[in-house]
């Protein structure tokens, strides 16, 4: 089985259900994930083994998602009373959205921020890089790419490649959303 269930899929993301045997369940990406994946090169989604322990504490069902989302959602409205019922689940989504506060875009993109840097020329400004998975997903996707041989470059060089969007806050306010250099498209959000 490749992969680690907890690292690659980020929370509200789908997996399917592949088959049982014993106490073991094989799982994979779901559709849209799976369709990610292939987006950025990987031609074969991975698989993932879980055990029942496993299944039942970190996996749930339709009902139970609803449910655990309606509580999160009433507690980020309890926390940021002055947002919008939509703002607020763009937040538990993970959508940023110009106009945020720094607490609230660390809410919504928080392990998603491959790096923070300062902008040149405009103080207390800063650009947060974006990108689909946290962090450690991608040292651990770049790590196995040269293990298979792949191209040498650095580890910035390929995180600059994996930004989805880049967030500019001035004074703890998201002012700008932008798409990464040298791509025009809009974003897709999530």
């Amino acid at each position: 089985m490749g992969g680690s269930l907890s690292v690659d899929l980020a929370r509200g993301q789908t997996v399917v259900l592949i088959s049982v045997s014993g106490d073991r369940a094989i799982l994979a990406p779901g559709q849209a994930e799976a369709s990610l994946l292939r987006a950025h090169g990987v031609r074969k989604p991975p698989r993932y083994s879980a055990d029942a322990t496993q299944l039942m504490s970190d996996l749930l069902t339709t009902p139970a998602w609803d449910r655990a989302r309606k509580e999160s959602v009433r507690r980020l409205s309890e926390r940021w009373p002055e947002l919008t019922v939509e703002r607020v689940e763009k937040i538990f989504l993970g959508e940023p959205f110009v106009g945020m506060t720094e607490e609230q875009a660390e809410e919504a993109v928080g392990r998603l921020v491959l790096a923070r840097e300062p902008v040149p020329g405009k103080a207390g400004s800063f650009a947060w890089k974006v990108g689909r998975r946290p962090r450690s997903s991608e040292l651990r996707l770049f790590t196995e790419a040269r293990e298979r041989g792949a191209r040498s470059r650095t580890f910035e060089e390929f995180l600059a490649t994996r930004t989805r969007a880049i967030l500019t806050l001035r004074d703890g306010v998201v002012v700008a959303i932008d798409p990464p250099e040298g791509q025009t498209s809009g974003l897709n959000w999530p």
